[in-house]
């Protein structure tokens, strides 16, 4: 009997476990959309500015979000700059201005993450067939 009742407890801790990563992994990703809409519409014209010579008219959330790692990369670390190709952008932009890219990309690694981690839990521990 007391076998069965620390199954169940392991069981109910690795479903608390799951309803966690799977609130921090939507939460990331409804927060990281919303703030690449904002920075969409406010902010990557002038970085388009200054790598395409020209700023995009008309741009919808899907391609601001293909934009988004390339940027938020490049704002975050030397090497994903050197590796997107857009290392001379990172001295043009104040540290003020690169912040939101820089979090809007680890919202994006953190729920990536915890999507991950949230699968990997159910197809292993979770398997309720």
């Amino acid at each position: 009997m007391k076998m069965a009742t620390e199954i169940n407890q392991s069981n109910d801790i690795l479903e608390i476990l799951s309803h966690i990563l799977a609130t921090i992994s939507f939460l990331c990703g409804f927060v990281g959309i919303g703030m690449t809409f904002y920075l969409g519409r406010s902010k990557m014209k002038e970085i388009d500015q200054l790598v395409y010579g020209y700023k995009i008219p008309s741009d919808s959330i899907f391609f601001q979000l293909l934009r988004m790692p390339r940027y938020g990369g490049a704002f975050a670390s030397r090497w994903g700059a050197k590796r997107a190709h857009l290392l001379h952008i990172r001295d043009q932009f104040d540290k003020k201005f690169q912040r939101p890219f820089i979090i809007t990309h680890y919202l994006f690694i953190i729920g990536g993450i915890s999507l991950v981690l949230l699968i990997i839990l159910d197809k292993l521990f979770l398997d309720i067939t």
